[in-house]
């Protein structure tokens, strides 16, 4: 005999239903009007015949007397009665939306409001970077522009005439990443973190030409400095052997 018939046979009848959950606040809000949500969680709800429960004190009447209603989920039920919870597991979960007119109130930016932090990056042609926008969190809504421009969330861009691929992009977690950087990803990027001005940065990317003079003259200037350095020894133990 399967659990559910022997359920039955105890006299309690088993009853899929959704429990809803609070309305969310107002979101998505466009010209003060936005959408409110809430959730229909599975719930597997028990009836009990009142005269079965009266005589009989089976490990069934007992089950279901102590929970009157169980997640569909629920890993108590899948221990005691698997079968049956095969069956609700799976069963999905609903979202209800309705329009709604109270949004939150946006703090507006001050013209001229300073930033919380700057930084500066100064990176040669085609190196990678990653930044994630100060006291921003999962919860926070981030805002990345270069120079004027706002980055898309999820959408890679590429400021490049010739080669269109992708190169900055701001991820789902609002991390700002740079890839294989070169003169066009250059600029001002500042990121808004629920509307309050938060980092200004500065990208500067030198060219892969102007590193290598530069670290020929270094080394140029090296050579000449030791090659100096010892031609004054040489002078220095020759005028002693003339003493």
């Amino acid at each position: 005999m399967t659990d559910l018939a022997e359920i039955r046979e105890e006299g309690v009848i088993l009853q899929v239903i959704s429990e809803w959950g609070p309305w969310s606040p107002c979101e998505q809000c466009i010209n003060n009007r936005g959408i409110k949500t809430s959730r229909g969680y599975c719930r597997l709800k028990r009836n009990i015949n009142s005269t079965m429960l009266e005589k009989n004190d089976s490990v069934i009447i007992y089950f279901f007397r102590e929970s009157p209603m169980l997640p569909c989920k629920s890993v108590l039920l899948q221990s005691e009665f698997p079968s049956i919870s095969r069956i609700v597991r799976y069963l999905p979960e609903f979202i209800l939306t309705e329009p709604c007119k109270k949004c939150p109130r946006v703090k507006k930016r001050k013209k001229g409001e300073k930033f919380r932090y700057a930084k500066r990056y100064v990176l040669a042609e085609g190196a990678h970077l990653a930044v994630t926008c100060p006291e921003s969190t999962i919860e926070t809504q981030v805002i990345w522009k270069k120079d004027a421009l706002t980055l898309k969330k999820g959408t890679a861009q590429s400021f490049r005439q010739k080669d269109r691929e992708a190169r900055v992009m701001v991820d789902t977690f609002s991390t700002l990443y740079l890839t294989d950087v070169s003169q066009e990803e250059q600029g001002n990027y500042t990121c808004y973190v629920d509307n309050i001005n938060m980092m200004r940065m500065k990208i500067i990317v030198i060219s892969k030409t102007r590193l290598l003079t530069q670290d020929l003259v270094a080394i140029s200037f090296a050579f000449l400095r030791s090659d100096l350095l010892r031609h004054t020894v040489t002078l220095k133990l020759s005028e002693r052997g003339n003493w």
